[in-house]
């Protein structure tokens, strides 16, 4: 049995029932940054977040990965239009952050400290948002920010059989953490699922 799909394609029945299919697009950014707690001392800190908490800050060369998830559209055959997507990352993600200095330019990181983890939330919660906004008929599924070749955070949204409970989780900052500083968090609601690689 087939089905004409967009574009007069012919696919197979069993692909309509498929899962979800996920569209990704990658764009990078630049952003400096210090991590470090203003009502801590600064042995704290240094403690904490090793060089990270340098006065004078660090910068990445961010890469982010964006993966929407939906059903091609019968009109057009796409999930989302790659133009509208990144439409929205550069409005919502690289206009703000590109150049930026988080800790000063950027105000929910004023009394946040902006780790990969905390970025990558921010990140998801302003794509997440803006989709439901344009209302598209696809979800934000999963985000990958990658700060350096061996370091990147993952957010994912679990399985829909679980609803709108979202999961948290967050590893500490590879050798950024001392035994006591840094722990990882439990589970929210309605945030992502964070996940940090070590490669």
């Amino acid at each position: 049995m087939l089905k004409n799909r967009a574009g007069g394609n012919v696919t197979p029945a069993s692909l309509e029932s498929s899962p979800m299919l996920l569209l990704s697009r990658t764009i990078h950014f630049n952003a400096a940054h210090r991590l470090f707690r203003r009502d801590r001392s600064d042995e704290w800190n240094r403690d904490t977040y090793g060089a990270a908490s340098n006065l004078a800050g660090y910068g990445h060369n961010y890469a982010l990965e964006v993966s929407v998830a939906g059903e091609p559209d019968p009109e057009h055959g796409m999930v989302v239009n790659l133009l509208d997507l990144d439409r929205i990352l550069k409005e919502e993600v690289d206009r703000p952050l590109d150049h930026r200095n988080l800790n000063e330019e950027i105000p929910e990181f004023r009394d946040t400290i902006p780790t990969a983890e905390n970025l990558a939330h921010w990140i998801w919660d302003r794509v997440a948002a803006r989709i439901a906004r344009e209302a598209w008929p696809c979800r934000l599924a999963a985000l990958t920010l990658t700060l350096t070749p061996t370091f990147r955070s993952r957010a994912r949204r679990p399985s829909p059989r679980r609803g709108d409970r979202v999961e948290v989780h967050t590893l500490p900052h590879p050798g950024a953490c001392r035994e006591g500083a840094l722990r990882p968090a439990g589970t929210r609601v309605g945030r992502p699922k964070i996940e940090n690689d070590e490669h």
